[in-house]
């Protein structure tokens, strides 16, 4: 058999579904709220990550353009001193040559400095 239960109990029991009800609304919507809040949250960090990252990328762009700057100097740093050591040795070839020249001169001319 079917008991049926007295209209005011099943007036509190809707009632009371009712609130349980009315809470769980008020959950979800606190809680859709808060994840409205951290998605606003992850699309504000994902700009700035977005950012960072332009910043990075433009600053590896300038230290490469600093290396091979310090690249090219350090070539025709090398280039200058190849020049300069061209330029010495060649100064000191002519002070040889100049000196073996007098030298010669002076024994072909019979020059000597302890006669007079």
């Amino acid at each position: 058999m079917i008991q049926f239960l007295p209209n005011n109990q099943i007036s509190q029991q809707i009632a009371h579904a009712e609130q349980l009800i009315q809470q769980l609304v008020n959950q979800t919507q606190q809680a859709s709220g808060q994840y409205q809040q951290l998605l606003n949250q992850e699309l504000n960090n994902a700009k700035l990550l977005e950012q960072i990252a332009q910043r990075e990328q433009q600053a590896a762009h300038i230290i490469q353009t600093a290396l091979q700057g310090h690249q090219t100097a350090l070539q025709q740093l090398q280039q200058i001193s190849n020049i300069c050591n061209q330029i010495s040795h060649e100064q000191t070839t002519n002070s040889q040559v100049n000196a073996y020249s007098n030298m010669n001169n002076q024994q072909a001319f019979g020059v000597n400095h302890y006669s007079h």
